[in-house]
């Protein structure tokens, strides 16, 4: 039984503390230092036995919460099973692939999503939080990796820890302690999201342990003080005279190829500027819905109004695109009128709504130092700006801000939220009566058309192009 069996069979047990005899630090420090002896180990079992002991005054309890889904956002991982990061299996220079998982960056950096499931016990109770992790990669001054927790509370990410104390490429371990409330970590699911990323593609990284360590507060004997009430959400915007869709609307989305303007459905999601006015007309006669797509985060140099963009708003490229690049979302002053000119084109087209892309580049690889207020400005400016000429407007994917932006838009439209296990954050579009049109590439509709029927998701199955192909869920 290695080190971490130890210390996870004693925990099973549920540690019972009493700092002014042994600190939880003490605890810690025997449970999670990777650097610790063959004969060391006698010595930390021996604590572990003695904190079971103890006569209880302030009891608390710490259990170990191992990841139960990796979802890669961008770049790849090793084929090897989550569970391979259960326990500690590596040290110093160690190097077998079927203990731990690798990280492989694609041009733009890597970005995955861990999902912990909270159990009931601990849930509502959780009195403190600690990271741990095994890491192998680079030293920081190399390239930077970084985990990051998802503030429920808030919708923001907060880094919690970073391989800047890691030896390049030798097994080190990762301990930090979270400060600040830990239940507003904890989604309306009883998970805790953990991102691990870097926006650099110098070298891969690996992790063969990952957990967090949750101490509780026994709610029996200790009173937990009754939160405030969180705020009343925004008040949605004034309705006005727009199209609001309705859940169940039926919708076909189209960028490639000839229109097919013979389907029986009620709405047509459509490029803005390859899009005639024309074939918007033809189809408003037959009573349809026109919704107009455009990038609104990122350049795109085939544009007719590409010109418009000062070379201090472009960034990076956008990974697998070419001749498209972030946009600094902070330059409001320069980029709302560009986008604001697109509106009233859609406007006058006889648009009914706006598609605006790329609208999460905060959380990309941007080139620019792009904060979550920063992107969440720039989304209800898009916005407003479309509900000043009366039209409804999106929020494309950025999943993350669902909770500042549902008030302020008009449907969702989501790519691959089945794919990568995500489609809960949409539920609040349907508890506030809007629609959430989705679209999957590469899973069968068996796979999930029942799950978004259930859901009242109005989902299609779709080619990567974007082509006239179509196959709705309901």
């Amino acid at each position: 039984m290695n080190l971490s069996d130890m210390a996870n069979s004693a925990v099973s047990h549920r540690i019972d503390k009493q700092s002014s005899i042994l600190p939880l630090a003490d605890i810690r420090k025997c449970r999670f230092n990777n650097t610790l002896k063959r004969r060391h180990k006698t010595s930390c079992l021996l604590q572990l036995l003695f904190c079971l002991s103890l006569s209880i005054t302030t009891p608390s309890f710490a259990d170990l919460v191992s990841p139960v889904s990796l979802a890669n956002k961008k770049g790849t991982s090793s084929p090897e099973p989550i569970a391979v990061l259960n326990a500690q299996d590596q040290t110093g220079n160690a190097d077998d692939p079927s203990k731990y998982l690798e990280f492989i960056p694609a041009t733009n950096g890597y970005k995955g999503i861990f999902k912990f499931t909270i159990p009931s016990n601990i849930n509502q109770t959780l009195n403190s939080l600690t990271f741990h992790a095994n890491f192998r990669g680079p030293q920081m001054s190399d390239e930077k990796w970084v985990f990051k927790l998802f503030d429920v509370q808030y919708g923001k990410w907060v880094t919690v820890a970073d391989n800047s104390n890691a030896v390049s490429w030798t097994w080190s371990a990762i301990n930090a302690a979270v400060t600040g409330d830990p239940n507003r970590f904890i989604d309306s699911n009883a998970q805790i999201r953990l991102k691990f990323s870097t926006g650099g593609n110098i070298d891969n990284s690996q992790l063969d342990f990952l957990a967090l360590e949750t101490t509780t507060v026994d709610p029996v004997t200790t009173p937990i003080a009754t939160p405030a009430p969180a705020p009343a959400p925004a008040p949605a915007p004034a309705q006005g005279n727009r199209w609001q869709p309705a859940i169940g609307t039926s919708w076909q989305i189209q960028y490639t190829g000839t229109i097919n303007t013979s389907l029986d459905i009620d709405t047509f999601n459509l490029d803005l500027f390859d899009t005639s006015t024309s074939v918007i007309a033809a189809l408003k006669t037959k009573g349809k819905h026109v919704i107009c797509y455009f990038s609104a985060g990122s350049y795109e140099n085939w544009r007719s109004d590409k010109n418009k963009f000062p070379a201090s708003v472009l960034g990076q490229n956008l990974d697998g695109w070419a001749g498209e690049r972030w946009l600094d979302v902070r330059q409001l002053n320069t980029l709302m009128p560009i986008m604001q000119a697109r509106m009233q084109l859609a406007a006058d087209k006889g648009c009914d709504a706006v598609d605006p892309d790329n609208v999460d580049g905060y959380s990309n690889n941007t080139g620019f130092t792009l904060s979550y207020n920063d992107q969440l400005a720039y989304n209800m400016a898009l916005a407003q700006a479309a509900h000043n000429l009366g039209l409804a407007v999106s929020l494309k994917n950025d999943l993350d801000q669902i909770k500042d932006l549902v008030n302020y838009v008009d449907f969702a439209v989501n790519e691959e939220c089945y794919q990568y296990n995500e489609c809960s954050m949409l539920k609040p579009f349907i508890d506030a009566g809007k629609p959430v049109f989705g679209i999957e590439y590469n899973l069968s509709t068996a796979s999930f058309c029942p799950q978004a029927n259930a859901s009242n998701f109005d989902f299609l199955k779709k080619n990567l192009s974007l082509d006239a192909a179509r196959t709705s869920c309901r």
